[in-house]
């Protein structure tokens, strides 16, 4: 009998402590959600979002709260403060440093315009390499003839042909004695790169990974990627663009589905600010001091040319938003002609509105896109923008040979913006970006013919639309639209 009325306390006891156990689970849960969504909502007021991404990201982290929380640490960062505080003491040193040198091609404000992401110069050097084969052949040329540095970022490097042949040269040089630094995303270069990066370590080169893809890893959002894409040989000669190293992008023989785009050619003292944007970014991603580069921090380049320039650095680790702000500004300002050029269009509310109302004052607007570009959601989420801006008297041109990965805006044969950066919201506000911004005359007019040459190859809107086959049903487009502001 007293065995079995232990029994029964033991069997009462253990429902009463599971359920004990369960209702304090649950509770602590709902806390933990409640407290991480206030602490995220904090976040998001403090930043500089547009009303639909902060609106998204209430609907999620409210109703969602454990899954929004881990969503929201994974990709929605926008700006980094502990970056932000890194870089900055490292663009700090560098323009310090910079200003020991007293060139004459530098103005009096030029390391305040650098902090703010935008520098510009005169007396460059320019050179358009207007495809992937034209763009490879100097890309291996530069590196063989390189004298003692070879500084390379990009978002990514691919276990294929092209890259094979890049990091053969690159082993090479390092064992030859040349200073190799290789630094690329962790993400874009995800889980391809193992081999060459050891192979480059042993040869005497170095390599760095921007950004771990685990936000465990770091208390950086993994949603903060490095998509710049820039080549420094000898810290006088830069190649920068939206060409990765890859064969999609670049390669030595013609293939019909090489992606369309371009790289430019830079000589100058242009070239001095470019280098402290990657010297900044390895630092950062390699836990090095900007003083090891002394030396190079105050290299200024010679005058190569008669090209003026405006470099303009854009991402998480700047305050401000340079890109974007410049990008509105040619739109808000042109008086003539607009043309944009981009693989991907998902613009923020303000970039599309300001659109919108240039084009119902009747100013003309060219928009290229790709017929089908390598992400199908972005094609998808395109299309929300492109029927008012159509019915706004926006002329839409979709390029139908190949995918198109080329980003130019061109404004009243005057300015000419081309660099990493799409016209959507990661690009805008969430990724690293780079991008020049040209003013002379001669460097434009070649923007211009590679655009015309795109624009050839194109359908309009009107023609596109016909076929069913590519226009998304309404209410995939629909959903895709709704995750459009947490892209």
């Amino acid at each position: 009998m007293w065995e079995w009325f232990d029994m029964q306390q033991l069997l009462t006891l253990s429902h009463w402590f599971g359920g004990a156990f369960t209702f304090f689970t649950a509770n602590a849960t709902t806390v933990l959600g409640l407290t991480l969504a206030v602490l995220i909502i904090r976040r998001v007021l403090s930043e500089k979002r547009t009303p639909s991404n902060s609106f998204a990201w209430f609907f999620i982290v409210i109703f969602f709260p454990l899954v929004g929380a881990v969503l929201y640490f994974m990709l929605g960062g926008r700006k980094s403060r502990k970056t932000t505080r890194i870089k900055l003491a490292i663009t700090q040193a560098a323009n310090s440093l910079a200003t020991e040198t007293n060139d004459d091609h530098l103005s009096p404000q030029d390391s305040l315009t650098y902090e703010a992401g935008k520098t510009v110069t005169t007396g460059n050097h320019f050179e358009l390499l207007p495809d992937g084969e034209t763009a490879f052949q100097r890309f291996c040329e530069e590196i063989e003839s390189a004298q003692h540095t070879i500084h390379i970022a990009t978002y990514i490097l691919s276990n294929d042909a092209t890259g094979n042949q890049i990091v053969a040269l690159l082993i090479k040089r390092a064992i030859e004695g040349v200073t190799v630094r290789l630094l690329l995303d962790s993400l874009g270069s995800w889980n391809q790169t193992r081999a060459a990066r050891y192979k480059i370590r042993q040869a005497g080169g170095h390599v760095a990974m921007f950004m771990p893809v685990l936000p465990i890893q770091t208390h950086i959002s993994s949603n903060l990627r490095n998509h710049r894409k820039i080549a420094i040989f000898d810290n006088i000669r830069a190649i920068t663009g939206g060409q990765n190293l890859d064969i999609r992008f670049l390669g030595s023989a013609q293939t019909p589905d090489r992606f369309a785009d371009f790289s430019v050619v830079t000589q100058g003292p242009a070239v001095a600010h470019i280098n402290r944007i990657f010297l900044s970014d390895w630092a950062f991603a390699a836990k090095e001091s900007p003083n090891k580069y002394r030396k190079i921090l105050c290299q200024i380049p010679e005058q190569s040319g008669d090209s003026t320039l405006e470099v303009i650095a854009s991402g998480p680790d700047i305050s401000a938003d340079p890109l974007w702000e410049k990008i509105i500004q040619i739109i808000q300002e042109f008086k003539r002609s607009l043309t944009i050029i981009t693989p991907y269009f998902i613009p923020d509310e303000v970039l599309y509105q300001s659109l919108l109302v240039k084009a119902h004052t009747g100013s003309k607007i060219r928009l290229v896109l790709p017929l089908r570009s390598n992400h199908s959601i972005t094609d998808i989420a395109r299309y929300h923008y492109l029927r008012k801006l159509h019915t706004a008297g926006v002329e839409i041109l979709f390029y139908t040979p190949r995918v198109l990965h080329g980003k130019l805006i061109l404004a009243d044969n005057k300015v000419a913006l081309a660099g990493s950066a799409n016209i959507d919201m990661r690009s805008m506000f969430v990724n690293f970006e780079i991008a020049l911004l040209h003013y002379s005359p001669a460097d434009i007019s070649l923007l211009e013919e590679w655009a015309c040459n795109i624009i050839e190859h194109c359908i309009p809107y009107e023609t596109a639309i016909t076929d069913k086959q590519l226009m998304p049903a309404k209410l995939t487009e629909s959903l895709v639209h709704l995750f459009v502001p947490l892209l």
